[in-house]
């Protein structure tokens, strides 16, 4: 459980040798590229090692957008029995695009004049142009119906084309609506029946465009064969896109694992260049590589969908694991459930989702011991609504809300307690978490000595008496007062940097603030455990409910349906306020995590001369 060290590889060589040489660094499958930012003198020499007439990239990116626009349509039979080349499919291809982007261009104007012309109807322009000669101009405009009512219209020849709940359309004659307080509307010079006419050809056109492409459907699979040989070749160049070309030689830089620089070593062997290897340096973006066992990798994939993580920072996965398992049972305390959870699991792995499975079937185990402790199985907690009569469960979690609030609370506590061990442990002492985690540990003494200071007695000594119980509850409560002042005066030594070091009193301030009203936010955020306990507790209860009033055969039928949709919807909280409380409340704290994943440059197709021609 460990991230793998890496060093930053550069390698030097001739430009000659750049394509041969990155296609063995490929080959090996070890170094993940990093651009390389050219000096200044060398910028505007620095180009792109592409961009001639046979450009793989180009021919890369126009295959894969006609092989979309055919797979797009319906099949259909291929017209003809001419053989064609592949080169001849991709331009008959790129042809029928042109045409269809064309027709969509025009397509949409003519929607545009179709839209303004429909409300006033299907008129000529020539007629218009006559009138307005004759001294009748004819003025269109779209009137609001307050607008409407209020125009006196008595001198003044119109007529209403179209109307709507919202508008009318109106033609006006003559000089006289010149005076008239509207806006007049601009039509196309078109005529309406014209404009549809266009349309419906277009159309056509475009079914027509549709049809040859469905019948070109039978040259998918070279299209694809085609890409296949070109995919080696442009990972290449977009490699060399990533390197320096300073004339006669050539660099590239990237990342190796330390345990396979020997391997890199071997695989430029045969070229003439120079490797040099050296630790990253502080603040790089170095991509992360993990060490993990097979159980920790569904975690893992959690982990990269959430936060990630840094290459400077420690692997906090088994942490994560930790909390996922004990937040995730929590939210079923439902032994019943706990058992669905650990079937999807195997089933998910079964059907080769082995991360997510791993997790659920973990989660699901860890469940079933929750819910064994709290003594309740798909809605029926043990001793009540007549299961299992007569028998106590070892908690009251499932059959006492006030104790699973409680609970929900002590797991927050302690929770965050550990959040603040972990930034330590991530980050060193000298920092606000130390402050943080002396005060977390001060209110746990505190609690325990209003709570539980028998139970404290009972541990340390062999016969406790309330004199003793008392002496403990004062002593745990002089021991809280002395870590609250440690944390204050630990937060007043390392407080968080929030306005810069120069800032030290307002980063003071504001640590003392944040400090203790962030515990307390933190810790009642965990109460959403209990909340989503007993909200599926309650749903599950209320199936039992149901099913009972009903015969055996549709009680069977009703609650497997009936719990299967609670235990989904229990899932689906189960599954983001775990993580919210992982990621947010507990991993703020101590979690710096980032997205740059160890990805080596790696073979992706098979070369060949007709790929690299």
């Amino acid at each position: 459980m460990s991230i793998v060290r890496m060093l930053a590889a550069t390698i030097v060589g001739r430009t000659a040798d750049a394509e041969a040489l990155l296609t063995a660094v490929q080959a090996a499958g070890l170094l993940h590229m990093a651009p390389m930012r050219p000096p200044e003198e060398l910028a505007a020499a620095h180009g792109s090692a592409r961009g001639g007439p046979h450009d793989p990239i180009a021919e890369a990116a126009r295959i894969l957008r006609v092989r979309n626009a055919i797979a797009r349509v319906t099949p259909l039979p291929p017209e003809g029995l001419d053989e064609r080349t592949v080169d001849e499919v991709i331009v008959q291809g790129e042809d029928l695009l042109r045409i269809r982007e064309e027709a969509h261009r025009r397509l949409a104007a003519v929607e545009a004049t179709i839209a303004a012309l429909e409300p006033f109807g299907d008129f000529d322009p020539d007629d218009l142009e006559l009138l307005a000669t004759a001294g009748a101009p004819v003025t269109f405009a779209r009137l609001t119906w307050n607008d409407w009512r209020s125009l006196d219209l008595s001198e003044v020849p119109h007529e209403i084309a179209s109307q709507t709940e919202l508008d009318v359309c109106v033609a006006f004659f003559g000089r006289a609506a010149e005076a008239l307080p509207i806006a007049p509307l601009r039509l196309p010079a078109v005529r309406l029946h014209d404009a549809r006419s266009e349309r419906e050809a277009l159309n056509s056109l475009l079914l027509e465009v549709d049809r040859r492409l469905g019948a070109m459907a039978d040259e998918l699979g070279r299209l694809d064969d085609r890409r296949s040989l070109l995919a080696d070749r442009v990972v290449v160049l977009e490699a060399l896109d990533e390197g320096l070309d300073a004339g006669p030689l050539f660099a590239v830089r990237g990342y190796v694992p330390a345990e396979q620089q020997v391997d890199l070593q071997r695989a430029i062997g045969d070229f003439a260049c120079v490797l040099q290897l050296e630790d990253p340096q502080p603040g790089e973006d170095v991509p992360v590589k993990l060490h993990q066992p097979a159980a920790l990798a569904g975690f893992g994939q959690i982990v990269r969908a959430f936060s990630g993580i840094s290459y400077w920072e420690k692997d906090f996965t088994p942490t994560v694991a930790l909390l996922f398992l004990i937040f995730g049972s929590l939210c079923l305390v439902d032994g019943g459930y706990g058992v669905l959870l650990l079937l999807t699991g195997l089933f998910l792995r079964s059907r080769g989702n082995r991360d997510f499975g791993s997790v659920f079937a973990w989660t699901g185990g860890f469940s079933i011991l929750v819910g064994l402790l709290a003594g309740q199985y798909f809605g029926l907690v043990v001793g009540k609504d007549g299961f299992l009569t007569g028998h106590e469960p070892p908690t009251r979690l499932a059959s006492d809300p006030m104790v699973s609030f409680i609970f929900s609370l002590i797991v927050g506590l302690v929770g965050m307690t550990l959040s603040y061990a972990t930034a330590i442990w991530q980050r060193g002492w000298k920092t606000n978490a130390t402050g943080s985690l002396l005060f977390a540990i001060g209110a746990i003494a505190t609690v325990v000595a209003k709570a539980a200071p028998g139970a404290v007695a009972a541990v340390v000594l062999s016969s406790a008496t309330p004199e003793h119980n008392a002496q403990v509850g004062e002593g745990l409560s002089l021991l809280g007062q002395g870590l609250f002042g440690a944390g204050v005066l630990s937060w007043v030594i390392w407080p968080e940097d929030v306005f810069g070091k120069a800032s030290h009193i307002p980063n003071v301030a504001w640590t003392l603030y944040s400090g203790v009203t962030g515990l307390g936010q933190d810790i009642m955020s965990h109460m959403r455990l209990f909340g989503i306990a007993l909200s599926g507790s309650i749903m599950a209860m209320v199936v039992n409910q149901i099913a009972g009033l009903f015969p055996l055969a549709v009680t069977i039928a009703f609650a497997v349906v009936g719990h299967f949709f609670v235990f989904v919807l229990s899932l689906l909280s189960l599954y983001i306020h775990t993580n919210r409380l992982i990621f947010l409340e507990f991993g703020s704290k101590c979690f710096d995590g980032g997205q740059r994943w160890y990805e080596p440059l790696r073979p992706t197709g098979e070369l060949s001369d007709e790929a690299a021609a």
